[in-house]
């Protein structure tokens, strides 16, 4: 994830915060009202569907769907659910014991839409024993009967037929990991009623059976197959920057095997409560488009006195136990496929704090089936926080943060990362002990635009998207030189009595940067973050690292 600096982190933010503003209001308001059917009944009510995510009104609680365990705060638009009054089961009876004694309460935040406050239905399908379905113009409710046969599809693009005899009437199209319920079946298929009665059949291979009574159990997540890289593949991790709503999932691309929302953040002062910024929507429709999710967690670097917390939660075994139960809770609450520890300005005397709590994460994560990584500033003096040898233990991969060479508060203008510093940090890295098959090589898709005086006094430094800045070169049209030294591009221009110089990110930047994993043969990289990067500039990704 990005490196924080005061003057960087205050400047950047805002700009991003403005971004995501003019973004998310609109998708928040991209919505239609859909009627709500309730065993094949009207409820007379409506609900919305939001970028994958349905929602109902919180007026339907207690009269279609209840859960003594949850109570609603419209104050501060949450759902609380008292954790100690459910029913849980995770991969085992021993991460299920965890959870259950150090989690504590958790909360699903409420939106508002259409003056409604709605709550997600698909995070809260197993809390509310309520199955359903979506369809153009509605969205039909199904109560756990606890006497079907539950399946789940197990791949995507899967159709179950509406005869065995005859396959030319309208198939029932399905998603990968959605419920069905089962009434018969024959030698090779299983015979699912969708949620008007209508009967389909789907080949046994493609659904798993849940051997659950599912109107018994509150929330259940089974042990996920974790991902094992293949020899010679490179993967490529991209962080996408979450505030308070998260953007839609990326369309299918096959530069991008990874996507790492920043979802979950420990509340400073919190009694080891963490954030929920995520959306089950989101990992739904990242996994139909290709992509494994990975929830990026941080300990809210930001943050006033997060420091100083972190430490708290280091040393206290308890507080510890709460805050990795939550995290990892609230990971399988949105169905993610591994968590990427993002910790920061973490001091020095907690090095061996933050490889014991690494290292506690992976043992729950491993039982859960999650892929662990961890981020990590370049190897420096300032940077013994992180010792990288042991971290490398517990983690399937560790990410080098190798941008901000020059920052928001830097003296002098200069790149975001040159190629020979990339590649020092690089080195510095392996002779540390981190395996290259770990080692993801940080990219970024941002730069920046130095304004100088003539005493080449810097004026301002902001960042800037890749898109902004062939926007900025479109117009200015400046004169642009390869630097021999950094290996990228670099432009000037005059704007009014001063200069612009801009250290560009373009196909030949990144062209670089990717030859470096191929000479050090590393397991890929991580690129902060996707709404910088131009559409473009995954072609490159696409010819240069798969």
């Amino acid at each position: 994830m990005k490196r924080k600096y005061s003057f960087l982190l205050f400047f950047f933010l805002i700009v991003i915060l403005l971004l995501s503003i003019s973004t998310q209001s609109f998708a928040e308001n991209n919505y239609e009202k859909y009627k709500i059917y309730y065993n094949g009944q009207s409820t007379g009510d409506y609900g919305f569907y939001v970028k994958g995510t349905p929602y109902l009104p919180i007026s339907m609680i207690d009269q279609y769907c209840s859960n003594p365990g949850i109570s609603v705060d419209t104050e501060k638009m949450r759902l609380n659910i008292d954790m100690s009054m459910q029913n849980i089961l995770f991969a085992d009876d021993e991460i299920t014991d965890f959870i259950k004694n150090n989690c504590g309460n958790i909360y699903v935040p409420l939106k508002k839409l259409d003056n409604e406050i709605v709550f997600p239905l698909n995070v809260m399908e197993q809390f509310f024993k309520l199955s359903y379905a979506v369809d153009r113009t509605s969205i039909k409710l199904k109560a756990y009967a606890g006497i079907e046969r539950i399946a789940r599809v197990n791949t995507s693009s899967q159709a179950a037929i509406a005869s065995l005899d005859n396959d030319t009437d309208d198939p029932l199209p399905l998603n990968l990991n959605q419920r069905v319920y089962i009434s018969e079946e024959t030698n090779h298929y299983y015979c699912i009623e969708d949620f008007d009665g209508n009967k389909y059949y789907i080949n046994k291979k493609y659904v798993d059976i849940e051997d659950l009574d599912l109107s018994k159990i509150d929330f259940y997540a089974p042990k996920k197959q974790k991902f094992i890289q293949s020899p010679g593949e490179k993967i490529n991790l991209t962080w996408q920057y979450v505030n308070t709503v998260t953007p839609e999932a990326p369309y299918p691309n096959t530069a991008i095997d990874i996507l790492a929302p920043t979802w979950f953040r420990l509340i400073v002062e919190g009694d080891g409560a963490v954030t929920n910024g995520g959306d089950l929507g989101y990992t739904t429709l990242s996994h139909q488009n290709g992509y494994m999710v990975w929830a990026t967690i941080t300990n809210n670097m930001s943050e006033t006195g997060s420091t100083k917390y972190t430490t708290k939660v280091f040393n206290d075994p308890d507080l510890m136990n709460k805050v990795i139960a939550q995290y990892i809770f609230y990971s399988c609450l949105y169905d993610v496929d591994g968590i990427n520890i993002d910790f920061e300005d973490v001091v020095d005397a907690d090095r061996d704090g933050l490889t014991n709590f690494t290292k506690n994460m992976r043992y729950y994560t491993e039982k859960q089936g999650l892929n662990l990584s961890i981020d990590t500033l370049i190897p420096k003096p300032w940077t013994i926080e992180y010792d990288r040898a042991a971290l490398s233990e517990y983690v399937d991969y560790l990410a080098i943060m190798t941008y901000d060479e020059h920052y928001s508060g830097s003296k002098t203008p200069g790149s975001i990362a040159s190629i020979p510093w990339v590649e020092e940090a690089v080195q510095e890295s392996l002779k540390e002990g981190v395996p290259k098959e770990k080692l993801l090589m940080g990219i970024p898709l941002y730069t920046r635009i130095w304004v100088v005086d003539s005493n080449n006094s810097i004026i301002s430094a902001s960042a800037a998207t890749m898109d902004s800045i062939n926007n900025i070169l479109s117009s200015y049209t400046p004169t642009i030189t390869y630097l021999t030294n950094e290996k990228q591009n670099y432009a000037e221009y005059k704007t009014g009595t001063h200069t612009a110089k801009i250290w560009l990110e373009d196909e030949v930047s990144i062209t670089n940067r990717l030859y470096l994993v191929t000479v050090y043969d590393l397991a890929g990289t991580a690129c902060w973050q996707y709404s910088q990067a131009s559409s473009e500039i995954w072609k490159v990704f696409d010819r240069y690292l798969k």
